[in-house]
């Protein structure tokens, strides 16, 4: 009698039918077999492959999340921005830091809770929106590593754009901004705090869920990018129209990082990072009277 073998190989994601790996967390490692062979009795191979969960691109038109969800939280940006840059304007962003820091936390996971929800009611896996889940201390070096990369490059790019602006007359305003720096030890660990939630609650909501929602319901990539990137910028209104160009610039940047990497978290660093420099460098400068931007 004829012996069968079977042989397993591991290889790129096909459109085969899924089996579930249950015995790891939701949203990891999907298996997936097919035979190969005409007849398994003659030996066809079987293949085993590994699909990891990576950040959609937009191929297929199934929305992510209800599009009232959306609709409440791009409203949501909206005022969100209209009263930051009324409040701008009335100087008055250096009082209460610690009230202001408190309300900016409560607001950030608050839209990550209704983007949630939104994802919830559609049964869109959260790992879908992370990207591939990488485990290890390598490989979380590694993503430090690619976000430190990332941050230099970006600041080249947006220092750049910044003398562009001021050649058109048009600034950030800075002084404003400096005032929302922490100026105490208290602050400054509250301040990290909210640095590190802004990298996680931004990312989850900009790249992960209006990219993809917005990358389905057009079916290019693009599109989520660029709305992604202009809905970010305009959620900073505090910042002026010359911050909120750089902004949206800067988000285009982290979408692109996202999509190369297939996963949320390096930018998450470096947005994180990003955060909690910024607020110690303005401090620091507040405190040695530096003239900052428009007044």
């Amino acid at each position: 009698m004829k012996a069968l073998t079977d042989t397993m190989t591991f290889s790129s994601v096909r459109h085969l039918p899924l089996l579930r790996n249950k015995s790891l967390g939701a949203g990891e490692q999907e298996l997936r077999m097919t035979d190969t062979g005409s007849n398994a009795a003659r030996g066809g191979a079987i293949e085993m492959e590994v699909a990891r969960p990576e950040i959609d691109t937009g191929k297929r038109r199934q929305p992510i999340a209800p599009g009232w969800n959306t609709g409440l939280i791009l409203a949501a940006i909206a005022a969100s921005s209209v009263l930051g840059s009324r409040h701008s304007a009335k100087s008055s962003m250096g009082k209460h830091h610690l009230a202001n820091y408190g309300i900016t936390l409560a607001w950030e996971w608050g839209l990550a809770g209704i983007a949630f929800w939104g994802l919830r009611m559609k049964k869109t896996p959260l790992r879908q929106m992370l990207g591939e889940k990488r485990r290890g201390a390598r490989e979380f070096f590694i993503d430090a590593g690619v976000a430190a990369v990332f941050w230099i490059f970006s600041m080249l790019v947006l220092a750049s754009l910044g003398l562009l602006l001021r050649g058109l007359h048009l600034e950030s305003a800075q002084k404003q901004i400096s005032q929302l720096a922490p100026s105490t030890l208290t602050e400054g660990a509250v301040w990290i705090a909210l640095s590190i939630s802004a990298g996680i609650c931004e990312e989850f909501l900009f790249r992960g869920y209006l990219q993809q929602q917005f990358a389905r319901a057009s079916g290019r990539v693009w599109v989520g990018v660029l709305v992604s990137s202009v809905l970010f910028g305009s959620a900073h209104g505090y910042e002026g129209i010359a911050g909120m160009l750089m902004i949206t610039v800067f988000g285009a940047l982290f979408s692109l990082l996202a999509l190369r990497r297939g996963s949320l978290r390096a930018g998450m660093i470096a947005h994180g990072w990003h955060d909690i420099f910024s607020g110690i460098a303005l401090a620091v400068l507040k405190l040695l009277k530096v003239p900052l931007g428009l007044t």
